[in-house]
């Protein structure tokens, strides 16, 4: 038996030569693979956690009476919660003063031995290490504090791993899929050549389990040797790159060899059973032709099964009551749909090359049609270079798709999330004041690199008690500083007449405003004579909003005045800030009455002027006051009690309200559009609504339609939203429903509806450049400094540009496409060469006949590349189109389950494909198929050239 297998392999060397390269490159790209994916993967896992400060816990509590117990229950209690995962646990004491002192432990991963299958015990340790500490004996003393990011960050990337690492089954399947296919047809392809010596082995008497074992042996030897030659060749690529090779290396050699020595017997083991039992009706070859046709359809149905079960789950990851794990079929359905488009189109490859050879046929030469005869009679032969080049191509179209689709959605992502280029936060506790203006968003635009500033106010509402993002930006700015691609079409329905259009105009010069008061207090006995307390001053506070050209509103307070029993007057001064830009316009006056014992009338008359610098309107010295006319707006006074409102014909407002101890004695009058004919505006019954864009999640959640009223509740009062469109997602918003508004239309309603007003604490920057990255880090390094001089807290200021975004999930995922795609390029030109060699021995007898026909060496060595070239141009070709069209169908959907984008809500996944990278490994494999074509060209005349007696010739 032994000797009878060295001999056949003896007989074939090339051959087997070829199959042993074919397994040698199966195990070194699949090990390649894994190896690059699972170093690329726990890189990206200690990225994320070292940047951009290092995940820690902070475990704080008071030293134990036994410090080195306590010491040590804090480390065991760690060990068991962690599990494996690698940690450095620091200890260190902190004095506090007679008392008892404090002692921290920090506990931090050690990144240099992390790995990604620690992150689950990072994880559960971080969530649950508070309330095991805090139970434990001997370790809290009187309470203890864990403060730190670690659980949360661990989390994070786990997660963005696992979804990673269900989309990374996709390539491993495809190559998995491809060494497989290549595998079973050379070893039908080697069958197929050696099918006369089993005839004679089989007529000689040999029985089929012999010429199995014999087979057995000799695959034994060749995928044994070959699988651990590439495995070996995997490792030093490997250590080359600087990866350590783990045991996932190994275990694929071993599992490539097996199967390899598995294909190869069960083949030999068939073909000899088939040869030993076969009938005279077998040769026609009929039931070939049905079983090929059956092959075809079962695998378009299982390749259209895998979409649609991908396309049903969104990604191969599938949620189960234990945890999650990966869909088999899902993840297997790219490759399977490209399969399946290689035998389409093998089966049109015939009839195609049939009527290739009827046109040729009508013309002179002879070499054409004799190529296409020669692949229309030899499909059986051609489907190993037809289906492998169908899968590489494709496979190099998926991994340019994926390529580029995955940079775009996270770019977009990213984008989406940040709303701009560099989004400057500028914090400050409690709400809109004189003390806590918002952020100067005209001195941010004034930097060098700004294309256009614009105040942002990001605030979480609710609706219905449900959870709701609300960004509100001036409706005129979202398209210069928004970056999302549909930023005009979000700024369309928010444009509108400002409400604050005819409120009046501080001049460019104002320092100051001057508010007079002329004011008539008496009891009110009609009310509650009981309670008139006759003479009291009551104190009135003056406050007044203006609204900034940038949409901003600023409080500036213009103190207090007593009013007296009867008639008074008051004159109050409220110096402007420096942070209230030229332009702004009064919108509110706020009179809060203080020292109210029992009901009271007050008869007001305001009237309002702007201080100048002295030479601006008259020549006097000092300043001059500019009268502001405010009877050019409506005034609504907005107030718990009764009040009107009325206009004098000098432009004074007056006011008639009734004040009470036992009710809030606030009035504010707001600026609410042009005034109307009559004399006297009633007080509108109700705010009005505020024009809104909210996402499909938040139209969908609350089943809205454009022109819908939604009510939402921010800053303590209800807000109705009118629905004027949607849109996929919020810029800016990290949460799927948001909705976004005018900043002024928001601030004309909070105006009327609350006491204290939200401050945004945003300035949104849109770089003059924003497609340099560099640029867009200058402007963020230039942004921070600007927005510290002012701020509240500088140590709180936050600077976060749409370059950022942390670890890029992709690419592992991104790496294990490419890598599949360069194995298959490489199986298929193996294939390739099989192909070829197999037909330089087997048609060695054609080569003599068209030799004495008269063809001559060049014509034959030209129609035996036209054959191979026409076989390898139209399976490149169909596997670039097959590749299109499955990207098309399953790319977006991976690339958007890898990064997580339907949980933040981003905009939907477009298909962009990488053209360097897919013209890259298409080239490469073109080129190898280009030089197996030169390869037998040159060998076909090499073999018309020899007129050497050979007996395989007779």
């Amino acid at each position: 038996m032994l000797r009878s297998a060295v001999r056949r392999a003896g007989a074939h060397p090339g051959l087997l030569s070829l199959v042993a390269l074919l397994v040698a490159v199966v195990a070194a790209t699949s090990g390649v693979m894994l190896g690059a994916v699972a170093a690329s993967t726990t890189d990206a896992a200690r990225a994320a956690l070292a940047a951009p400060e290092p995940a820690s816990l902070t475990v704080t509590t008071r030293v134990a009476p036994d410090a080195a117990t306590q010491d040590a229950r804090v480390r065991d209690l760690v060990a068991e919660l962690f599990g494996d995962a690698p940690l450095d646990v620091m200890r260190s004491e902190t004095a506090d003063g007679t008392d008892t002192p404090f002692v921290t432990w920090v506990i931090t991963p050690d990144l240099g031995s992390l790995a990604p299958g620690d992150l689950a015990g990072l994880t559960a340790g971080g969530d649950g290490l508070r309330s095991v500490l805090r139970e434990a004996d001997g370790v809290a003393v009187r309470g203890v504090v864990v403060e730190g990011d670690l659980g949360e960050r661990a989390a994070v990337v786990h997660a963005a791993q696992r979804d990673a690492g269900a989309v990374a089954a996709v390539p491993v399947a495809l190559l998995a899929l491809t060494a497989l296919v290549a595998l079973t047809q050379v070893a039908r392809l080697l069958a197929a050549t050696r099918q006369p010596e089993v005839e004679i082995l089989v007529a000689r008497g040999a029985a089929p389990r012999q010429l199995t074992a014999a087979g057995l042996v000799e695959a034994g030897v060749v995928a044994v040797l070959a699988a651990g030659a590439g495995t070996a060749l995997a490792v030093a690529v490997l250590l080359a790159r600087g990866a350590s090779p783990t045991a996932s290396v190994g275990w694929t050699g071993a599992l490539t060899a097996a199967s390899a020595v598995a294909v190869l017997t069960t083949v030999v083991a068939a073909q000899a059973r088939a040869v030993a039992g076969r009938e005279a009706s077998d040769r026609s070859g009929r039931l070939r032709q049905v079983a090929a046709l059956g092959t075809v359809v079962a695998a378009v149905g299982v390749g259209a099964a895998g979409l649609l079960r991908l396309r049903s789950l969104g990604s191969p990851l599938v949620v189960v009551p234990d945890g999650v794990r990966t869909d088999p079929l899902a993840a297997a359905a790219p490759a399977l749909l490209l399969a399946a488009l290689g035998l389409v189109v093998l089966a049109l490859l015939g009839p195609a090359a049939r009527l290739g050879a009827a046109l040729a046929a009508r013309g002179r030469g002879t070499t054409a049609v004799l190529a296409a005869r020669q692949v229309a009679r030899r499909l059986r032969v051609v489907v190993v270079g037809v289906v492998l080049l169908v899968l590489a191509s494709g496979s190099a179209v998926l991994a340019g798709a994926y390529a580029g689709t995955s940079e775009r959605a996270r770019a977009e992502a990213i984008t989406q999330q940040v709303g701009t280029d560099v989004r400057v936060t500028v914090p400050a506790p409690g709400r809109l004041s004189a003390e806590r203006p918002p952020p100067r968003a005209d001195e941010l635009a004034a930097l060098d690199g700004v294309a256009a500033a614009a105040p942002a106010l990001v605030v979480d509402a609710t609706v219905r008690g449900e959870a709701v993002g609300l960004t509100a930006l001036p409706a005129d700015q979202v398209a210069a500083v928004v970056r999302t691609p549909d930023a005009a079409v979000l700024a369309a329905p928010l444009r509108g007449v400002s409400p604050f259009a005819a409120a009046p105009v501080l001049p460019g010069e104002a320092t100051a405003l001057r508010v007079a008061l002329d004011a008539a207090v008496s009891s009110d006995v009609d009310e509650r004579p009981e309670t008139a307390t006759g003479t009291e001053p009551v104190e009135v506070e003056v406050s007044a909003w203006l609204s900034a050209a940038d949409g901003t509103l600023h409080v500036v307070e213009a103190g207090s005045a007593e009013l007296a029993e009867g008639s008074s007057t008051a004159g109050l001064t409220a110096n402007l800030p420096a942070g209230v830009p030229a332009g702004a316009r009064l919108v509110a006056l706020d009179l809060a009455f203080q020292g109210v014992s029992g009901p009271r009338r007050a008869t007001l008359e305001v009237s309002v002027a702007a201080m100048v610098p002295d030479g601006t309107v008259s020549d006097g010295t000092g300043s001059t006051e500019v009268p502001l006319d405010v009877s050019a707006s409506r005034w609504a006074p907005t107030a718990v009690g009764s009040a009107g409102l009325a206009r004098a014909a000098d432009g004074t407002l007056g006011l008639d309200a009734a004040l009470d101890s036992t009710q809030t004695s606030r009035l504010r009058l707001v600026a609410d559009g042009p005034t109307g004919s009559g004399a006297t505006d009633p007080v509108p019954a109700a705010p009005p609504t505020v024009p809104a864009v909210v996402s499909e999640a938040a139209a969908e959640r609350w089943d809205l339609q454009v022109g819908d009223t939604l009510e939402i509740t921010t800053a303590g009062s209800t807000v109705p939203l009118r629905v004027a469109g949607v849109t996929p997602a919020v810029p800016g918003q990290p949460v799927p429903e948001a909705a976004l508004v005018d900043l002024a239309a928001l601030d004309a309603t909070l105006l009327r509806t609350a006491a204290q007003l939200p401050r945004p604490a945003e300035v949104w920057l849109a770089a003059a450049e924003p497609d340099d990255a560099a640029a867009v880090e200058r402007l963020a390094a230039a942004a921070r400094p600007a927005a510290v001089e002012h701020a509240p807290a500088p140590q709180d200021v936050e600077v976060v540009t749409s370059g950022g975004g942390g670890t890029d999930a992709a690419a592992p995922v991104r790496l294990a496409f490419t890598l599949a795609a360069a194995g298959a390029a490489a199986l298929a030109v193996v294939g390739m060469a099989v192909v070829a060699v197999a037909g330089l021995s087997g048609r060695r007898d054609e080569v003599v006949v068209l030799r004495a026909a008269g063809v001559g060496p060049r014509s034959q060595a030209a129609g035996r590349a036209l054959e191979t070239a026409m076989v390898g141009g139209t399976a490149l070709g169909a596997g670039v189109l097959a590749g299109w069209s499955v990207a098309a169908a399953t790319v977006p959907g991976l690339a958007g389950a890898t990064l997580g984008i339907v949980s933040v809500g981003a905009t939907p996944t477009v298909l962009v494909v990488d053209a360097g990278l897919t013209a890259v490994l298409v080239g490469a494999a073109a080129a190898g198929t280009a030089a197996v074509v030169a390869a037998v060209a040159g060998r076909v005349a090499a073999q018309a050239r020899d007129k050497t007696y050979r007996p395989e010739v007779r």
